[in-house]
């Protein structure tokens, strides 16, 4: 798991006042935050994946090495171990569950970080759909357009989607 926060802090580098969670190897996390209820709620999303599979998935992502192999992996894996249904369906899903999981380590990570006040979410692309554009521009706890408490950054509006956010740390100034 330290690989991927690792690589999460290098993707988005800090600007201005907001900043990667910058956590210490001995402070991060030490389980997958996956939950049967975030796989559910993607699974009933993805209707060319067999709904009564949560629980193969749940054990699958429960092990954070599925971090290091990779959705497309994982996804054969889970084939070859008798899920029926077909590879891209699968990939698809695994890797929007595998962003949420790891936007979810971040944001656990994040209150570590000297002067953390909470998470701000920006935008993937400036195409982005009313949903995403009003939960990157309300101010709905004080903490300035975007910006929400650790306790209470949304989840992905879209399941079964890649999210149409991503996060970063802001910091009292």
């Amino acid at each position: 798991m330290a690989y991927l926060l690792d690589y999460i802090k290098s993707r988005w580098a800090p600007k201005g006042s907001v900043v990667t969670a910058g956590v210490p190897p001995e402070q991060r996390i030490e389980q997958v935050p996956v939950t049967p209820e975030l796989i559910q709620r993607n699974l009933a999303a993805s209707p060319a994946i067999p709904q009564d599979s949560g629980a193969m998935l749940y054990a699958a992502l429960s092990d954070p090495f599925f971090i290091q192999t990779g959705p497309r992996v994982l996804a054969q894996q889970l084939i070859a171990n008798g899920l029926n249904c077909e590879l891209e369906p699968l990939v698809k899903l695994l890797t929007v569950l595998t962003q949420d999981v790891t936007r979810q380590m971040y944001i656990d990570a994040a209150p570590s970080r000297d002067g953390a006040i909470g998470i701000q979410l920006f935008p993937v692309s400036p195409e982005h759909d009313a949903k995403i554009a009003v939960l990157c521009s309300t101010d709905m706890h004080g903490l300035g357009k975007g910006v929400y408490p650790f306790h209470a950054v949304p989840a992905n509006p879209t399941p079964g989607q890649t999210c149409g956010f991503y996060i970063r740390v802001v910091i009292k100034e």
